[in-house]
C-alpha cells in the first residue's frame, strides 16, 4: 500500500513526509483518504506535511457535520428550493448541447501541408498544457538543452520507444528545434506507458554518447477535482454501446428485456432522461474478411431501418444521441462526423446524431463520447493494458489529454487543420465502447465508463480468446454522480 500511495503522489508532484505517510496509511481506505487530500487542498504542496493532512480532516469533518445537519433537516420538513427531488425524467425538458464535434468543420485534403498543421496543432496545444505544470518552470527547447550540463526541461513529441536489453527504454523525440535521444530508466518517474506521438515534458540530464537521461516524464494530464458537481434536475444518462444490428450475433432477446424495463416506470428507469450510443450501431457491409457469413441483414440501409424500428420501443420522453464508430457508414478515419443525412433521415426527427469523437452537456454535465477504437492501439503498445479493463486505458487518454496519440497504428486518423483529438477541457463524464466490456470507475474527478455492447461473441473474438460483457448498461445520474450498471 506504501507503494500505491507513493506512485500516487509522486504522478500529482508531490513529496510526502514520512509522518504524513504513517498517517494516511492509519486509515481504513489510505488510497480514497489519499485523493480526499489531494482534492481539497487549495495549493498543491510540493512536500504534503502532516499539518497539510490534519488540516484536510478538519475540513472533511465540519463537512461531515454539515451533511448530518442537513440530513437530519429535511427529514423534519420537506426541502424548499434548490435541486429537485423528483426522479420522473417525464417532468423535464431535455437540454443537449453539442461543443465539439468535427461534422460540417472538416478541411482534410491528405496533402503535405495538412499534416504539418496537425501536428503542429497537436505539439503547441498540448505542448503549452505540459509547460503550465509546476515541474516545467524554466523549461527551454531540445537545442538549448541539448547545450546544458546541469538539469534541463524541455517539451517534446515522442518519435519513437524502444526497449533495451537491460529493462530500459530509448525514447526519440523532437520538437520545432532539434531531435534527441531520451533514456527513460525503468524507474524513472512517469516513464511508464510512453507512446509514439504523444506530447511530453522531460526533466533530466545530458549523458553519454549524446544521450539525455530523464529523471521524469510530465504529462499534460488533467487536474484532480473536487466532487463531482451535477446538474439542478434529479435525471439520468443510459450508455448504450455496440448495438451491431444486422449481426446474426446481436441480442434480440436481451434487447427487448431492456425496452420492456425502460417503458416499466421503476425508480431508475423513469429517471433516464438520455440514451447515448458510443458507435457501431450496426454490424456494417465489408468491415472484416468473410463478414457476410456473420450477417442476418445484408443492406446496410436495412441495418439502420432495423435500428430504427428497435428504437421505437424507447419511451418518447428520452431523448436519443447517436455517435458513430468504425462499423457504421461513416468514413473510417478519425474524426468521425455524424451519420450523413441519407442515413439519418431514416429516424425520426427527434433522434440527434453528432461525432466521434464529441463533446456535449447534457443538463450543463460535459460528457465526452468517444467510440474507443484506439483502445487496440493501447493495448498493443502497452503491455500492462488488456482488453479486460479498458478503463485503464482511458485513464492514459486523459493523463495524455489525447483520445488517439498514436498516429499510423489500427485506428487511422484524418489529418485535419487541428487536431480535434485532443482532450482540450476536462469533462465530468467520459464514455467509450468498442471493445465489448463494460465498467465504470473515476480518475482526478472524471466518471470513465465503458459501455458493454448487445452482441454475443464473435468468430473473431473468439480467436482472439475475448470474452465479451454484452447487454449490460451503465447508468450515470447527472445531478448525484452515481454510477449503476443494470444487466439485462
Amino acid at each position: 500500500m506504501r507503494d500505491r500511495l507513493l506512485t500516487f503522489f509522486t504522478e500529482k508532484g508531490t513529496l510526502v513526509e514520512p509522518e504524513a505517510m504513517d498517517r494516511i496509511l492509519s486509515v481504513e481506505d489510505p488510497i480514497e483518504f489519499a485523493e480526499s487530500i489531494y482534492s481539497n487542498l487549495e495549493a498543491k504542496p510540493l512536500v504534503l506535511t502532516m499539518e497539510d493532512v490534519m488540516k484536510v480532516e478538519s475540513v472533511i469533518r465540519e463537512v461531515t457535520e454539515e451533511h448530518k445537519v442537513e440530513k437530519e433537516v429535511e427529514e423534519i420538513r420537506p426541502s424548499k428550493g434548490g435541486k429537485k427531488t423528483s426522479a420522473n425524467a417525464k417532468d423535464f425538458n431535455s437540454e443537449v448541447k453539442i461543443k465539439k464535434d468535427i461534422t460540417g468543420n472538416s478541411t482534410c485534403e491528405g496533402t503535405i501541408k495538412d499534416f504539418q498543421k496537425y501536428f503542429k496543432h497537436r505539439f503547441r496545444t498540448l505542448g503549452t498544457m505540459v509547460k503550465r505544470r509546476r515541474e516545467m518552470g524554466g523549461c527551454i527547447n531540445i537545442a538549448r538543452a541539448r547545450k546544458k550540463t546541469t538539469e534541463m526541461r524541455f517539451v517534446c513529441i515522442v518519435n519513437s520507444v524502444r526497449d533495451t536489453k537491460s529493462g530500459h527504454q530509448i525514447v526519440e523525440v523532437e520538437d520545432e528545434s532539434d531531435v534527441a535521444s531520451v533514456l527513460v530508466l525503468e524507474n524513472a518517474i512517469g516513464g511508464e506507458n510512453i507512446v509514439p506521438d504523444e506530447v511530453i515534458g522531460v526533466i533530466g540530464k545530458s549523458g553519454r554518447n549524446d544521450l539525455i537521461i530523464a529523471d521524469r516524464i510530465i504529462r499534460p494530464d488533467i487536474p484532480s477535482r473536487r466532487a463531482f458537481e451535477g446538474c439542478e434536475d434529479p435525471v439520468s444518462v443510459a450508455f448504450v454501446s455496440d448495438t451491431h444490428v444486422g449481426s446474426n450475433t446481436f441480442m434480440q432477446e436481451k434487447w427487448e428485456k431492456f425496452m420492456a424495463w425502460m417503458n416499466n416506470g421503476d425508480e431508475i428507469s423513469s429517471s433516464i432522461k438520455y440514451i447515448v450510443i458510443p458507435g457501431d450501431v450496426v454490424d456494417g457491409i465489408g468491415i472484416y474478411p468473410r463478414q457476410d457469413e456473420e450477417l442476418s441483414i445484408h443492406n446496410i440501409y436495412e441495418q439502420y431501418e432495423e435500428l430504427v424500428r428497435l428504437l421505437e420501443d424507447v419511451p418518447d420522453h428520452v431523448q436519443i444521441i447517436i455517435c458513430p464508430g468504425n462499423h457504421d457508414a461513416v468514413r473510417p478515419a478519425e474524426p468521425q462526423p455524424a451519420l450523413p443525412n441519407n442515413i439519418r433521415k431514416l429516424f425520426p426527427s427527434e433522434v440527434m446524431f453528432a461525432g466521434n469523437p464529441c463533446t456535449m452537456t447534457l443538463h450543463d454535465v460535459e460528457v465526452l463520447v468517444y467510440h474507443g477504437r484506439s483502445i487496440d492501439d493501447f493495448i498493443g503498445s502497452v503491455p500492462s493494458l488488456t482488453y479486460e479493463n479498458p478503463l485503464e486505458s482511458m485513464r492514459e487518454m486523459l493523463k495524455k489529454r489525447h483520445v488517439a496519440p498514436t498516429y499510423g497504428g489500427k485506428t487511422p486518423i484524418a489529418p485535419e487543420n487541428e487536431d480535434h483529438l485532443v482532450i482540450d477541457t476536462v469533462p465530468d463524464i467520459f464514455v467509450t465502447g468498442h471493445v465489448h466490456w463494460v465498467g465504470v470507475d473515476e480518475y482526478n474527478g472524471v466518471k470513465l465508463v465503458n459501455a458493454s455492447a448487445w452482441q454475443s461473441q464473435t468468430s473473431y473474438q473468439k480467436m482472439r480468446n475475448i470474452d465479451p460483457i454484452p447487454a449490460m448498461v451503465p447508468i450515470i445520474d447527472l445531478q448525484t454522480g452515481r454510477a449503476r450498471i443494470k444487466e439485462f
